[in-house]
C-alpha cells in the first residue's frame, strides 16, 4: 500500500471525526456498475470494509454470504454489510444482470438503516430501479453536482427499501408489485387496462395507464382523447400541469424507456426493437434515441452489453478488498 495512503475505518465509518446528523460529507458512493456476468461467471469468496449493494435486473445465480446460500433472482437486492464473507456465481443457462454500488457509510443515522435491512430483499418495484440507474446516469455524464446528487438518490434508495418493509401490513407487502401509488413507478411489464383504474383515478392516471398498455400500438392525441371520452385540449391541459410534459411527449419518453430495457437484456435487431416500443421506423427511433441520449442505439447497446464500472470518488481505491484514501 502506498505510504500516502490509510485504509477506512469499517467501525467507526470514517478517517477521523464521524460527523453528526443524515450529511452528505459523512456518506460516500465509490462505485456505480451495470454488470452483465458471462456463462457461469464466478466472483470468489471475499469480504471488504464497505458496504456493497447488489441490485438483479435480469438473470439468476446463488449467492452466499456467512455459509448461507441465496438464490438470486429479478428484482432481488442484496445489502452485504463490512466484513461478511460473501461470493457468487452466474447460472450458465441465465446470466446474471446486476446493478451494484460500493459505498462507504460514516453517517450512524444512514448506517442504522442499512442495518435494518436484510441481507436479502425483493424489491419489484420500478421506482427502485429508477433510483440506480438515475444514479448510473449522473456518473456517467458527470454534470454539475453529480457527486451530491448521487449522494443524494443513494439516500432516498435506502429510505425507499426501508419504507417498503417498515411502514406497511403484510396484506400491502403481498400486494401486486406492478401497482404502485405513482403511475410513473409502474413496472413497464405490467399490463393496466383502463378499466381497472380505481374509480376515483383521474384523468392524467387513466392517460398513463392507456400509454404504458398500447404504446407499442399507434396512439394519436386525437384518438387517446376520445377513448377518455374528453377534447385533446383539456387532455393535454390536465396532463400537462400533472406531469409538465404533453401525453406524447410522454408517450415517446416511455417508449425510449422501453427500448433501453430490450437494447440492454435482448439480441433482438434496432428494427425488431423500433417495431416493439411502437416507432413508425428504425430511423425515427434512431433520431429521437440520439436527441435523449446523446448517443445511437446500437452505442448504447455495446456501452451496456458487459461491465460498466464508474468511479465517483477519485480520492479512493479498492486494494485486495479494501478501501484506502490517497491523500
Amino acid at each position: 500500500m502506498a505510504p500516502d495512503a490509510r485504509v477506512w475505518n469499517a467501525t467507526s465509518g470514517s478517517m477521523g471525526k464521524r460527523g453528526m446528523g443524515m450529511s452528505f460529507q459523512s456518506t460516500k458512493v465509490l462505485y456505480l456498475s451495470r454488470c452483465k456476468y458471462k456463462y457461469e461467471s464466478r466472483v470468489v469468496e471475499h469480504c471488504h470494509n464497505f458496504h456493497h449493494i447488489l441490485y438483479v435486473v435480469g438473470g439468476s445465480g446463488t449467492l452466499k454470504a456467512n455459509e448461507t446460500s441465496y438464490k438470486m433472482s429479478k428484482y432481488d437486492m442484496y445489502a452485504i454489510p463490512p466484513g461478511t464473507n460473501h461470493g457468487f456465481s452466474s447460472d450458465e443457462s441465465d446470466p446474471l444482470c446486476t446493478i451494484e454500488v460500493k459505498v462507504l457509510v460514516g453517517d450512524p443515522m444512514l448506517e442504522s438503516c442499512l442495518k435494518t435491512l436484510s441481507l436479502k430483499t425483493e424489491a419489484p418495484h420500478a421506482k427502485i430501479k429508477l433510483i440506480l440507474e438515475g444514479m448510473l446516469d449522473e456518473a456517467l455524464h458527470c454534470r454539475p453536482q453529480y457527486k451530491e446528487i448521487i449522494t443524494a438518490n443513494f439516500i432516498e434508495f435506502i429510505l425507499n427499501i426501508r419504507r417498503l418493509y417498515s411502514d406497511v401490513s403484510p396484506a400491502e407487502t403481498q400486494a401486486d408489485p406492478n401497482v404502485p401509488a405513482h403511475p410513473l413507478e409502474r413496472e413497464p411489464s405490467a399490463k393496466l387496462f383502463p378499466s381497472q383504474a380505481d374509480e376515483g383515478e383521474d384523468l392524467a392516471g387513466r392517460a398513463i395507464r392507456y400509454i404504458h398498455t398500447n404504446y407499442d400500438r399507434k396512439i394519436v392525441l386525437k384518438e387517446l382523447a376520445r377513448k377518455l371520452t374528453v377534447s385533446s385540449a383539456h387532455l393535454c391541459r390536465v396532463f400537462c400541469e400533472r406531469y409538465q410534459m404533453s401525453p406524447m411527449q410522454y408517450l415517446n419518453h416511455w417508449r425510449i424507456r422501453e427500448a433501453k430495457e430490450l437494447l440492454k437484456h435482448t439480441d433482438l435487431s434496432i428494427t425488431e426493437i423500433s417495431a416493439k416500443v411502437g416507432f413508425q421506423s428504425v430511423h425515427y427511433l434512431s433520431r429521437r434515441f440520439a436527441v435523449r441520449e446523446r448517443m445511437s442505439p446500437l452505442q448504447y447497446r455495446q456501452m451496456m452489453k458487459e461491465i460498466v464500472e464508474l468511479k465517483v470518488e477519485e480520492q479512493f481505491e479498492i486494494v485486495d478488498h479494501k478501501i484506502v484514501l490517497h491523500r
